[in-house]
């Protein structure tokens, strides 16, 4: 049976890399990075992304990584990428990647919404070396700012952001932000959250995938946050069956930049349904659908 062009490119992919690996003794997601710029890369966005996404999930078997590296789920960046495609309706829309890493939540959202112009802030130099190698790969133009979104910045403004947040502690002092707490170190989650929102225009949005527990512990801050200076959209829980414990659950929650009261009905709050369901995941597009059609018609 002839080779997909999706598999044809991902064994070009690890070939290159163990070459690379062999001869200059470099580690894999670097090897990774180069082998980006020097493989025959034709074929289709969704084909050379999925190459990508197989090849770097093959190098942390090799080279296990902090789960903060880990890419986002397909299933999961479709989903995000569907939201976006509700509010932005065929719009040209400018959409930053907080703490983007890679650019593969991104470029999955590129995949599926095109008429969005990406950017992207990642601190880390290797995972924005690949993020770089990785929009000539894909032929898709991202840019990249490389530095920590939580200090201060001249970043321009966009019209959504979004991110996969880091779950975890920030080590420094973060003065400013309304989601720090008074007292020890604050979440990196939700000052990021912050950061991203302060990124955004008036009324401009934001989707994030975040712990599904951000609401319930140490909430005082964020549930601060968004009676004050973001309005709360949705709050949507991923499937249990994705996650290996409930501790480490996660939820895409969207928030519009600035807040104004909105009836109990208006906030759309649930469970995602197990995406292997066919069946429940159209019920619950629909309903979400539905949901953004009476949200829109009250704008």
């Amino acid at each position: 049976m002839a080779k997909t062009t999706m598999e044809q490119v991902y064994e070009e992919l690890n070939t290159r890399i163990d070459e690379i690996v062999k001869k200059d003794e470099k580690p894999r997601l670097e090897a990774l990075a180069e082998s980006l710029l020097q493989v025959n890369a034709e074929g289709s966005l969704s084909d050379l992304r999925k190459a990508f996404q197989f090849s770097y999930l093959n190098q942390v078997k090799e080279e296990p990584v902090q789960s903060n590296h880990q890419l986002t789920p397909d299933a999961i960046g479709y989903l995000v990428a569907h939201i976006i495609d509700l509010f932005t309706a065929g719009k040209e829309t400018e959409l930053l990647d907080i703490g983007s890493g890679t650019g593969h939540l991104a470029m999955t959202v590129k995949e599926m919404v095109d008429n969005v112009n990406l950017s992207g802030v990642e601190v880390d130099p290797a995972l924005a070396e690949i993020n770089a190698n990785l929009c000539e790969f894909l032929k898709v133009p991202m840019y990249i700012h490389p530095q920590n979104v939580i200090e201060p910045s001249r970043i321009p403004s966009g019209d959504i952001a979004i991110g996969d947040l880091p779950v975890g502690y920030y080590p420094l002092p973060a003065a400013n932000y309304k989601t720090a707490f008074e007292e020890g170190q604050s979440y990196a989650h939700l000052l990021m959250l912050e950061a991203g929102m302060n990124l955004v225009k008036d009324d401009g949005l934001g989707v994030f995938i975040v712990p599904s527990n951000m609401l319930e512990e140490n909430n005082e801050t964020i549930k601060k946050y968004i009676s004050e200076d973001a309005t709360l959209l949705m709050f949507l829980n991923l499937p249990a069956t994705i996650f290996k414990t409930e501790k480490q659950r996660k939820s895409i929650i969207v928030l519009k930049k600035g807040f104004s009261p909105l009836v109990n009905n208006e906030v759309l709050i649930g469970d995602v349904p197990d995406f292997k369901n066919a069946a429940k995941m159209q019920e619950f597009l629909r309903q979400l659908n539905d949901w953004y059609e009476q949200y829109s018609g009250k704008q």
